[in-house]
């Protein structure tokens, strides 16, 4: 899990702050005020803050101002804030400062839990991203392959982090599925040309692919056909069916295909399926999700 750095001048609400985060698997620092926070992020380099905005010494809006402005070196680290200070224009103030999210008093921790693993998993996903460019760049200036299967998972964020590739046109509505596949820390690539996929699929060495029964040049199992023909891609290829077209007799899953998903696409079972397949897991059926 990851180091938080609570930064809270109320001895108890700091106490329930961190007793939360630790029973979720965080490691926790405390500081009491702006100044020691800035201290301990100085020193102990936390994943994310999370920082009141009323304190002595100096305030949450100025611990952040400090670090946008003389650290950069800190520009990724998550900072949410954390206050009574409800009003429209406090938040908006604390946005303008960089703030990646602003919760309010009471504590609703559930959402606090929500708010920091989405930001974690969103710097996770950027660094990895970083890394994979990085990657790619080194491997066009001294033309050595570096940018491969191996290496894609070796700069993903975590064990369970895949490089999913979807390639699809306009037909399917994706944004939902896309935005939390790319929540679940994911590195996601999203293609509309069926041939541009043939042509990048070793560089892009997809964990997973999803594929619409229609790209914009090539229909879903001509392209697995095609791809077939180039080598061994063990990679599960999901299709992703639009209602346009009909049922296999007995709901029988299309040739090359490991799993199919009916548009409209349930995002739930779509993150079910991949996380099945990065857990080694083949499907026990055919998933179908009928509209």
């Amino acid at each position: 899990m990851a180091k938080i750095l609570c930064v809270e001048d109320e001895p108890g609400l700091r106490e329930d702050l961190v007793e939360t985060l630790e029973l979720a698997g965080h490691t926790v620092i405390e500081a009491a005020n702006g100044a020691l926070g800035l201290a301990a992020i100085l020193a102990e380099k936390p994943d994310l803050t999370i920082s009141d905005v009323t304190m002595p010494e100096m305030n949450g809006h100025d611990l952040l101002l400090v670090l946008r402005e003389t650290h950069p070196e800190f520009a990724e680290m998550p900072f949410v804030f954390l206050s009574a200070l409800a009003d429209r224009k406090d938040q908006i103030a604390g946005h303008k400062l960089g703030a990646d999210d602003y919760l309010t008093k009471p504590v609703d921790f559930e959402i606090m839990h929500v708010v920091i693993d989405a930001k974690l998993q969103q710097v996770a996903r950027m660094r990895a991203q970083k890394d994979r460019q990085l990657l790619k760049l080194y491997g066009a200036l001294t033309g050595v392959p570096v940018f491969n299967a191996a290496h894609t998972r070796r700069v993903l964020s975590g064990p369970e982090a895949m490089t999913i590739v979807c390639v699809s046109n306009d037909e399917i509505d994706l944004g939902e599925a896309h935005a939390m596949i790319e929540a679940q820390g994911h590195a996601l690539f999203r293609l509309n040309s069926g041939r541009e996929f043939l042509d990048t699929a070793d560089q892009l060495a997809p964990d997973v692919l999803l594929i619409s029964f229609n790209t914009i040049d090539l229909q879903a199992p001509m392209l697995v056909k095609m791809l077939s023909a180039k080598g061994s891609y063990p990679f599960p290829k999901v299709l992703l069916m639009p209602p346009s077209i009909p049922d296999l007799p007995d709901g029988g899953l299309m040739p090359g295909f490991d799993a199919q998903l009916r548009a409209p696409i349930d995002r739930e079972v779509l993150l079910q399926q991949i996380e099945s397949f990065g857990r080694g897991l083949m499907p026990a059926e055919n998933l179908l999700a009928v509209s």
